[in-house]
């Protein structure tokens, strides 16, 4: 399963988008016209986000993807200067009414949710001020998921980096898993860890500290092991097990692997707007095992673009057609060479295709 991060560029074009506020915003608004005043507008920007929450969820059910959720759901929440909780905006029942329809609606749907908080979140921190800071983000990740009505596992995870390369991996390893202690169990059963673009932890790492001494489930992120790799994890034949070895972290407590795949621009950390390959083609069958958060810039038509050219490499593969290889990546259609007759197929009619190009391959 292809999962979409945060924002629909798609529904974006229907004037559905998340509305967010900084600190300095909300105290102007305070200072001009009052507390009061200044929690109704934050609140009702709150209320607007779990609505397009909402909207977005609808959307992916539709297309068959799963969802990471915005990270921004609620600004200023956790913000250290925020004088109390949830509770203090006027919109507070709205926003768990609002809560409650999506969990009735997700009941019943076969959909993947997670989250990724910022990485300004350094669980292994030696300063307590940001260790704190923390505990209290992941703790707001965790609610939000409750509300939603998602597991308390791996099933539903809060990925994070590690993001810190004070001390050595040990040290680092120990006191990032004594605050995952502090937290709530809605984040301590579902906290997993990324390999990074630079530094320490790159696969290898994690697996030695995090995986074998304390079962911390590792995400996979290809961009960020072609940036940072992990050289001593090929085995005889050449082949990089990082991979396989971070499905395995998942698989060996029986969940489904949940990665994240982009691709770059020329060579560089930026992730690139659409896509050239897929996950599939890149790690073969193993990736048939994951589920992936898709993180090119394009979000939606990315996603689209992905199952395009998964459907084209497997139809190439059975010599069914070929494909003009001059036209634009960036358009939305195909121009399909099918037993010598030209012809152009919508994204509407690819999954269909997928289906019974499948079953002649199978036959």
């Amino acid at each position: 399963m292809y999962n979409l991060c945060c924002i629909s560029e798609e529904l974006k074009k229907e004037n559905v988008s998340f509305k967010t506020m900084t600190w300095a915003r909300f105290c102007e608004l305070r200072d001009a016209n009052g507390l009061e005043s200044a929690l109704e507008e934050l609140g009702a920007r709150w209320l607007n986000n779990i609505q397009v929450t909402k909207r977005v969820i609808e959307h992916c059910v539709n297309n068959g993807w799963g969802y990471r959720v915005s990270s921004s759901l609620m600004p200023l929440l956790t913000h250290p200067e925020f004088p109390g909780d949830s509770r203090l905006v006027p919109q507070y029942q709205e926003i768990l009414q609002e809560f409650a329809k999506i969990k009735d609606y997700l009941a019943d749907k076969n959909i993947r949710i997670s989250c990724h908080p910022d990485q300004f979140n350094v669980l292994a921190s030696k300063n307590q001020d940001a260790v704190h800071k923390t505990i209290k983000e992941l703790n707001f990740h965790g609610a939000v998921l409750d509300l939603l009505g998602c597991k308390q596992d791996y099933s539903s995870p809060i990925n994070i980096h590690v993001n810190c390369s004070d001390g050595t991996p040990d040290e680092i390893a120990r006191r990032f898993v004594e605050n995952l202690a502090k937290c709530n169990k809605s984040v301590r059963t579902r906290l997993v860890v990324e390999n990074e673009d630079k530094g320490m932890w790159n696969v290898l790492m994690l697996l030695e500290y995090f995986w074998k001494k304390y079962t911390i489930p590792i995400t996979f992120d290809n961009l960020h092991h072609k940036c940072n790799p992990s050289p001593h994890m090929v085995n005889e034949t050449g082949e990089d097990t990082a991979f396989s070895s971070c499905v395995e972290t998942w698989k060996s407590l029986g969940y489904v692997p949940l990665f994240h795949y982009s691709e770059s621009i020329t060579n560089d950390r930026r992730h690139a707007d659409m896509p050239t390959s897929t996950p599939y083609i890149e790690f073969g069958e193993d990736a048939e095992k994951v589920d992936f958060d898709i993180e090119l810039k394009q979000k939606d038509p990315a996603i689209r673009a992905l199952s395009q050219i998964e459907l084209i490499h497997e139809s190439e593969k059975l010599g069914m057609y070929g494909v003009d290889k001059d036209q634009s990546k960036s358009e939305n259609v195909y121009t399909i060479v099918w037993d010598d007759d030209t012809q152009v197929m919508p994204p509407a009619a690819l999954s269909k295709l997928k289906e019974i190009l499948k079953g002649d391959k199978d036959e």
